[in-house]
């Protein structure tokens, strides 16, 4: 009947592929229990984009037949055991994948969190590079450039501008003096030290060590 043809077409198209991604029901779950095809069902949205995206699929929201741009392809899918939790792990051997899952381990949930944080801002960070390759050296080496320049170009201004520029020059050594007054080190010599690393034109990239 159209039943059988539909659930043959159906099968051969995920045969093929190796994996798509829908909203499972009643009617996939009786093709996939027919033709032994694995099925895992995920309640979140947000974990089904999560799914498509690291195995190339296309969500289908109706039961119907995929075309060859909506099938995913994974190389691996298996159970395994994390801890005390068993996980279906989506594992593509290839060099390249769109997606990877970082396991956090810890005693405490607190723990946990300061390394997820941790994690999340290293990503984002390797994110904005690859966008914009723009960037500047940390560790007040940035600031301290600005002071350095600012106070120059303030001694060469003619009248009372220059005592404003100066002062604007200033500002930017908070931040080292902070640096270092929450690390332990003297302010002032810290201020000292780098200045007197900046006076090439290529120290700009000199910061603060806190080892």
């Amino acid at each position: 009947g159209i039943n059988a043809e539909y659930g043959k077409q159906w099968y051969q198209r995920r045969v093929r592929s190796g994996i798509n991604a829908e909203y499972g029901g009643d009617m996939v779950l009786h093709f996939a229990n027919k033709f032994n095809i694995m099925v895992v069902r995920l309640m979140s949205k947000w974990d089904l984009r999560r799914v498509c995206k690291s195995i190339g699929a296309t969500a289908q929201p109706n039961l119907v037949v995929p075309t060859p741009e909506e099938i995913g392809f994974c190389s691996k899918v298996e159970l395994d055991e994390v801890g005390d939790t068993t996980v279906v792990v989506f594992r593509q051997e290839r060099d390249e994948t769109a997606m990877s899952t970082i396991v956090i381990r810890g005693s405490t949930d607190n723990i946990m969190d300061d390394i997820e944080r941790a994690i999340d801002d290293g990503v984002n960070s390797v994110k904005i590079v690859t966008r914009d390759q723009r960037c500047l050296p940390g560790a007040c080496a940035t600031e301290i450039e600005l002071a350095k320049q600012l106070m120059q170009y303030g001694e060469q201004t003619a009248g009372m501008e220059q005592y404003a520029i100066k002062k604007f020059a200033e500002a930017f050594e908070v931040f080292p003096k902070v640096l270092a007054e929450n690390t332990g080190l003297k302010a002032n010599e810290v201020l000292a030290k780098m200045y007197n690393a900046h006076q090439g034109p290529e120290d700009i990239n000199y910061g603060l060590n806190l080892e």
